[in-house]
Formats: C-alpha cells, sequence, structure tokens
C-alpha cells in the first residue's frame, strides 16, 4: 500500500473517483491490511514479522494521546443502564434508593379533624455500594526498524485495536472479576498470577452467584432450565426488558438444539432452524460473551488444572444492578528505548460494583451450573 492515508484511499473508491481495476486494487489492500493486524504474543513488532505490520507503520502518527474509550466495542457495557461517568475517585460510594411499597387504600375524609401524619409509615429503602477503580496496562513494543522503513497507516489501527482490547477486558473482568488469590472463581486449585485482569475488581457476576449459592444445577439442558433460572432473581423476573442471559459460545450452541427453539411451526419464518440465530428466550436478550467460562468444574469455579474443567455455565442479571465508572480513559503513552524503537503503552482505570439484596433490592444475578455440553 502506498504512503497515501488508508481513510484518504477509502474516500476515493467510494466517491467512484477510479474505475474497477482500482477499486479491485483497494480490496487487495485492504485485505492485506486486515491481514496484517495479528503478531505472535508478547513479540515485539519488527520487519521479519513475514510482512505483518511493514507496511502499516509511519513515522509520524504514533504520538501521546487520550482515546475516549469506544463503547460500542463492548458487548456487554452497553447494556447496563448505571454509568456513573469518568473521573472517579480511586474508592466511592454510590448511592441506591429502592422501591416504595404498593400504594394503600383511602377513604373520605369526614371526620371534620385533623389527619395526623402516621409516624409509622415505611420510608423508601435507601444504601449505598462502594466502586472501586482497578488498574489496566497493555504494551505493545515496535522496533526501530520497523518504525524506519514502515510506510502504511497505523495510527487507526492502534485506536481500534487497543479500544476493542479494553472494552474487552471491561466485559470479562464485570463477568469474571474476583481478587481472592485462593479458591478464586477463575483459578481454583492455584494462585492466579499478580497481573490477572479479573483480580483488580472483586465481586463479578459469577463469584456474587456461587459465592452465595444462587446457582442451579443443569445437567443436560432443557427448556425448563431457562425458566428455573428466573425463579433465582426473585420479583426482577417480572422485568423481562432488563433482564439478560449471558452464555459461552458452546452452552449456546447446546440451546440452539432444544426442541422448542427451533421448530417452524412455533415461529414460522423467525424460527432458529430457519434463522440459526437465537437473540432471546421467554422474552429474556441473550448475550453470547468469549470470556464467559466454556468450561468450568460443577461448582462454577475454572480449575487451575485444565482436565477438571469439563462442563458449562452461564449467567442471568438484573442489568440495572451493576453500578460501573471510570477513574481514567484510555491514555496512550510512548516510552524510547535508546537504539532498539518505542513502547506503546495502553493504560486505563475501571470499576463496578453489583447492588445484590441492598437497599431492598432482590438477589440481582444467578449462575447455571454443571451444564453438560
Amino acid at each position: 500500500m502506498d504512503k497515501k492515508n488508508f481513510l484518504e484511499v477509502l474516500g476515493e473508491a467510494k466517491t467512484l473517483e477510479f474505475g474497477a481495476a482500482r477499486i479491485e486494487d483497494i480490496k487487495n489492500e485492504i485485505k492485506q491490511f486486515q491481514d496484517a493486524l495479528d503478531t505472535k504474543a508478547n513479540e515485539v513488532v519488527h520487519t521479519t514479522n513475514t510482512g505483518a505490520w511493514e507496511e502499516l507503520i509511519p513515522t509520524n502518527v504514533l504520538n501521546p494521546e487520550i482515546l475516549d474509550l469506544i463503547p460500542q466495542y463492548s458487548m456487554l457495557l452497553p447494556k447496563l443502564p448505571w454509568n456513573h461517568g469518568t473521573n472517579m475517585a480511586i474508592s466511592e460510594k454510590v448511592a441506591l434508593v429502592g422501591e416504595a411499597s404498593i400504594f394503600e387504600g383511602n377513604s373520605e375524609w369526614t371526620t371534620g379533624s385533623a389527619y395526623p401524619a402516621d409516624p409509622t409509615a415505611p420510608n423508601i429503602s435507601t444504601g449505598s455500594i462502594t466502586i472501586s477503580q482497578g488498574q489496566f496496562k497493555l504494551d505493545v513494543a515496535i522496533s526501530r526498524r520497523e518504525l524506519n522503513y514502515s510506510i502504511g497507516q497505523l495510527e487507526s489501527t492502534v485506536r481500534d485495536r487497543l479500544n476493542r482490547s479494553a472494552a474487552r477486558t471491561i466485559d470479562a473482568v464485570i463477568i469474571n472479576g474476583d481478587s481472592a488469590t485462593s479458591g478464586n472463581v477463575n483459578f481454583d486449585g492455584g494462585t492466579p498470577a499478580a497481573t490477572s485482569y479479573y483480580l483488580e475488581v472483586d465481586w463479578g457476576i459469577r463469584e456474587v452467584a456461587i459465592s452465595d449459592s444462587n446457582t442451579h444445577n443443569v445437567g443436560t439442558l432443557d427448556d425448563q432450565d431457562f425458566l428455573d433460572m428466573l425463579d433465582l432473581v426473585g420479583d426482577y423476573a417480572a422485568e423481562i426488558g432488563n433482564l439478560l442471559f449471558i452464555l459461552p459460545r458452546n452452552v449456546y450452541n447446546k440451546a440452539l438444539g432444544l426442541t422448542n427453539l427451533k421448530t417452524y411451526d412455533k415461529a414460522e419464518n423467525q424460527a432458529t432452524i430457519l434463522s440459526g440465530i437465537l437473540a432471546n428466550i421467554y422474552g429474556v436478550d441473550m448475550l453470547v460473551h468469549r470470556d464467559m467460562p466454556a468450561l468450568a468444574q460443577a461448582t462454577g469455579k475454572v480449575s487451575n488444572t485444565g482436565g477438571s474443567n469439563t462442563v458449562g455455565q452461564f449467567a442471568l442479571i438484573y442489568k440495572p444492578a451493576v453500578q460501573y465508572g471510570y477513574g481514567q480513559v484510555v491514555d496512550i503513552e510512548l516510552t524510547r528505548v535508546a537504539g532498539k524503537g518505542i513502547m506503546l503503552t495502553a493504560t486505563f482505570e475501571f470499576g463496578f460494583a453489583i447492588a445484590y439484596e441492598d437497599a431492598g433490592l432482590d438477589k440481582t444475578v444467578a449462575l447455571w451450573i454443571n451444564v453438560t455440553v
């Protein structure tokens, strides 16, 4: 690809200033651009990476800058309504307000005497939970030679990949957050690495459900399991629009095979057997997430011994229960390594808390465990 800005090339294609041959060239350039996005884990970006990056990285676009987290990259976060914004304190309490009771019956005032206020009338339940910020970091090393000889456009690639990674990290820590170094729901039977993302913010969806035993042992998945799960969130089962199933891909695939979900006579052209898509079940939206563990132990915890993880799981959450916010949005810094190149470091701070039986609220998360997959 020549030195022309990648986005400019796309713009020219859109205005149809080129003929079919040039448009085909652009398609090939886009494919090369996409094919070059991946490098091996923990590897410096350099000129002998079988061509990867050398046609992408210019010398004049890697400048320190602050990037806003792009919400559309997250699968889970846009579904959660309680965003407390940015620049939160390291640890900050946020208020919770429960519900008032149902109105009581009334009668006409006929006695003529004053009607005193009822001193025993119940107040609306209130409370608070604390959001503590976790710290997250990602490094990308780029060699000096790669910088000197590359001619392509990296800025948009860096923005895209770092924001996607940050968004995925946020989703994953909400699902898997657990700060325990022993019996961790993500590394049971061992001690997690100190830099494990899930240690940064405690009490994620899975840990809350497992710790309170708000789980259901499934075995062979069937339609009734989804109905039973709704019982574990109490009165919130009536608020279908505020509930969300979170499944790993293997449990989702099992659900696709359930007879009541795929037959044509029940849904005609919307049937799963025709569309291949299961967007919700019994009115509750479904989210298939790569960071909901596909395999775990029967307890719901993922063992540090891979062979012990043989069954699946999936979660149900009451979406307004998740309170979250940012201490710092994504910040990109450059460190020059003399004679070698640069280290690009992206950092951000994010925290959340799940309101669970607080301020008169019911249980707000549940986990289905021991799913045969």
